[in-house]
């Protein structure tokens, strides 16, 4: 945490605040609370959400219009993972989609239906269900596939 005044002026900790959080273990929201002391008065509090490890992907197998991604197993704080595939490497809206895994044991999936001979970008991240909503981590490096005709 980094406190500055109004000025711009960064605040020492323990001189000028002191910094107490609550709930900040556990993937999910948490909460830190800053209260001033010294010259300065009162207490400002903000919320951050605490996101689960990511996984990277180990491998893509490309068939005839199908390809198959392998991902190294995150089992710990995560519920599932998601798997993200385009025919552009910016992942537009209109040429990208997403499949769902939803059990944290499953680190492989095959997306069928595609075009032969087609260049795919994909990548990988994992989520975490807490009361009903969803905390992803950040995705994982892209890499390519070539379908089969």
């Amino acid at each position: 945490v980094t406190v500055k005044d109004r000025k711009g002026n960064t605040l020492k900790k323990g001189t000028d605040y002191t910094v107490s959080y609550s709930k900040n273990k556990a993937i999910g929201t948490a909460k830190v609370t800053v209260k001033f002391k010294g010259r300065y008065e009162g207490s400002c509090s903000k919320t951050f959400k605490i996101n689960p490890k990511g996984t990277s992907l180990s491998k893509l197998t490309a068939k005839k219009k199908v390809f198959t991604a392998k991902w190294k197993k995150q089992a710990k704080n995560t519920t599932g993972y998601q798997i993200q595939y385009s025919t552009s490497k910016k992942f537009t809206k209109k040429t990208t989609k997403t499949a769902t895994v939803k059990k944290n044991s499953t680190v492989s999936k095959t997306v069928s239906k595609l075009k032969g001979k087609k260049k795919y970008y994909v990548r990988v991240r994992t989520y975490k269900t807490v009361k009903g909503t969803k905390y992803y981590s950040n995705w994982s490096k892209v890499k390519t596939v070539t379908t089969r005709k």
